[in-house]
């Protein structure tokens, strides 16, 4: 999947993508606290560049960061993100 060119992402600054790609795929030798760093780095951005994340942009996010995830934290990933859109519904 490449996010600059996902349909969810139309419109959205093509750097901004690529820095959010980068910063993605660098995820997979991270340890958890750096992972939440490098997710509130990621929202941080996204509020400098005024992109407001739709439910298809999230929903495309997350199976992107799922899929570079290391697999032994991927099920600890799932657990919290299925928390956490509990709480939102």
């Amino acid at each position: 999947m490449d996010l600059i060119k996902h349909p969810a992402f139309e419109g959205v600054d093509k750097d901004f993508l690529s820095t959010l790609q980068n910063t993605i795929n660098s995820m997979s030798y991270k340890s958890d606290i750096e992972i939440i760093g490098t997710l509130m780095a990621i929202s941080n951005e996204a509020k400098k560049k005024n992109v407001n994340f739709t439910p298809d942009m999230q929903v495309a996010l997350l199976d992107y960061l799922k899929m570079h995830i290391p697999a032994n934290k991927r099920a600890q990933f799932e657990a919290f993100v299925s928390m956490l859109t509990a709480k939102m519904s």
